[in-house]
């Protein structure tokens, strides 16, 4: 089991490519940008994020692919999947609790809502003065 999940991938404006990923640090979960961004969510941010988006997976489909365990029983999967209405595959994430279904959501539409979260958490924060204060 990966202790990095890949959530998603895109292409920038410039043409560069960007990953984004997820990592367990302590009881909470790291999220980081190859663009630069990073942050962490607690278990309950993510847990509330994902059942906002996600919808119940479907019994059919086989629970595969990458997962990063968290703590209090909850997992993250990263899932490809082929639906009959796309012309081809798609990257979910899948949402795995304790106490209930598998729910999953488009990959990059979750992804982009984590880090937004994650931005707007870092500028909450209040920020140093850098040269003692005045």
């Amino acid at each position: 089991m990966p202790a990095v999940l890949l959530l998603d991938e895109r292409i920038l404006a410039d043409g560069t490519h960007v990953r984004t990923h997820a990592e367990v640090s302590g009881d909470k979960v790291r999220i980081s940008d190859d663009a630069g961004g990073s942050g962490e969510l607690s278990i309950a941010a993510l847990d509330r994020v994902m059942t906002r988006y996600g919808r119940e997976l479907e019994e059919t489909i086989a629970l595969v692919g990458d997962v990063l365990e968290l703590p209090g029983g909850y997992r993250l999967r990263r899932l490809r999947y082929h639906a009959v209405v796309d012309a081809t595959g798609r990257d979910y994430l899948v949402w795995e609790r304790p106490d209930g279904e598998p729910l999953a959501v488009v990959g990059t539409m979750v992804t982009a809502a984590l880090r937004y979260l994650v931005l707007r958490l870092a500028d909450a924060r209040p920020q140093e003065s850098e040269g003692g204060g005045t």
